[in-house]
């Protein structure tokens, strides 16, 4: 499974994708951060230029040349310039978290692809097994009818019961390979023939949790939500800025020249001229557009938050799911082992006493098919429970060293994380405690004398 995982992580687009989007919102902050640097312009010109006849000189023209030199800075705009930088940092926080939880994601649909591709090869070669057993008892009962001892209504039930095993056999075929492209498209290549089974996850998992809240916490679907719920109030420290003056310092020197000299002197013009200034700018009206963007940007923020307190309560709906699931199924598993044994045991005996008479046709056939059934619900329940484990580990952010592996991009991850602040009260508000899954404990039945009522009572399954 770490092959199939590692080999996704590393080539799958989407993964490539984020990754871009990443490094796009790195440059945006870049792009942001200019606007606190000096900005130096430099201009130059030559051409022809005309000039008409006056009392003193005739019409003329010349070839005209020169340049200007200019340094502004920033130094005062309500900081939102400033905020502005910040607040694409913190979007560059939310991107970068989104990079990791599609890593997740990506990770997870890999480990799914590798236990379905198992599954169904499983339930194939199930299928495929039944198919042979009832075509095995297709050829007993055909021998049986054609020497006069069977009945022709039992040849027509054995055929239709072959039939359906023939049909369930291509259903499973069908299954395989819709999931061997599942694979091929997650993680980049075909399955190989033999795929080694998933590790053991016990240790992974928490041996009795009162809640979820570290799994919330690392979890970064939400630690993206909340990077964008900050950046949504810078954006509104932004939007105040405009009703702030604009202070800028501007220096610059220029030379224009005449190169046609004068006629009296001969000597040729050129104009230089340098200033320094200090340039203050205030806007008196703008038609409330800054009032309105502020409005505006506070409605992100209050949308943002909302995104991030449900986004917070379905990873702790799946983290609940998750963990009923695994309780049900590590309770549920020995009975499915019990029933499957219990069950081939009867088939052999079954077959025993058909062969001598004792049992019908009908019988046989009964226990082959509930035998079938048994077993693929036995291997169902245990690659489910590899998926349980694997979802709860996705989204509790465990997933990747869980399966021995390092997190791709660690080295990326932005300084401005750290200004990340998860408030518990927001965390209160989607945090429940563990599921109550005492209702999940086997019952034992009880069974009295004269057709009493049962009496059902809670056992521990060993």
């Amino acid at each position: 499974m770490q092959d199939s995982v590692e080999k996704a992580v590393t080539s799958n687009p989407e993964l490539g994708a984020r990754f871009q989007d990443f490094q796009s919102s790195l440059e945006g902050q870049n792009v942001a951060q200019g606007g606190l640097l000096p900005e130096v312009n430099a201009e130059g010109w030559i051409g022809k230029e005309w000039r008409g006849s006056t009392s003193l000189s005739k019409s003329h023209d010349w070839t005209r040349k020169g340049y200007t030199l200019q340094l502004r800075q920033l130094i005062f705009d309500g900081n939102s310039t400033l905020n502005t930088v910040r607040q694409l940092g913190l979007e560059k926080v939310s991107t970068y978290y989104d990079l990791v939880s599609t890593i997740d994601s990506v990770a997870m649909e890999a480990a799914a692809a590798h236990i379905d591709v198992q599954r169904y090869r499983e339930m194939e070669l199930l299928a495929r097994e039944n198919y042979q057993m009832h075509l095995n008892t297709l050829g007993q009962v055909r021998e049986r009818s054609e020497s006069g001892v069977g009945r022709g209504v039992d040849l027509e039930q054995a055929m239709g019961r072959q039939a359906l095993a023939q049909s369930n056999l291509m259903t499973e075929s069908g299954n395989l390979n819709d999931v061997l492209q599942r694979y091929r498209r997650i993680v980049g290549q075909p399955a190989p023939a033999v795929l080694v089974d998933a590790p053991t996850f016990d240790e992974k998992l928490p041996s009795n949790p009162e809640n979820f809240d570290n799994s919330l916490l690392a979890n970064p679907s939400i630690l993206s939500k909340q990077a964008l719920l900050q950046a949504a109030d810078k954006g509104v420290d932004v939007a105040r800025g405009n009703f702030s003056p604009t202070l800028e310092f501007r220096a610059s020197t220029g030379r224009d020249r005449n190169e046609r000299p004068n006629e009296l002197t001969g000597r040729h013009h050129t104009a230089q001229a340098s200033n320094v200034q200090l340039v203050a700018s205030y806007n008196l009206y703008r038609g409330g557009a800054d009032s309105a963007r502020v409005r505006q940007t506070k409605a992100q923020s209050y949308a943002a938050r909302d995104v991030r307190d449900y986004t917070c309560r379905n990873v702790q709906q799946e983290l609940s799911i998750a963990w009923n699931n695994i309780v049900r199924l590590r309770e549920q598993i020995p009975f499915l082992r019990d029933h499957e044994l219990a069950t081939s045991k009867v088939r052999v005996a079954y077959m025993q006493q058909f062969q001598i008479g004792q049992r019908s046709l009908l019988d046989l056939l009964d226990t082959e098919n509930e035998l079938f059934d048994a077993r693929r619900a036995l291997r169902n329940a245990e690659y489910d429970l590899k998926l349980a484990e694997l979802r709860w580990l996705t989204f509790s952010h465990q997933l990747l060293p869980a399966l021995g592996l390092q997190q791709p991009h660690n080295q990326d991850v932005p300084e401005e994380a750290e200004d990340l602040i998860f408030p518990q009260e927001a965390l209160q508000v989607c945090m429940e405690p563990v599921p109550d899954t005492a209702n999940l404990q086997p019952v034992m039945v009880e069974y009295r004398n004269n057709m009493e009522p049962p009496v059902l009572r809670q056992v521990s399954a060993n």
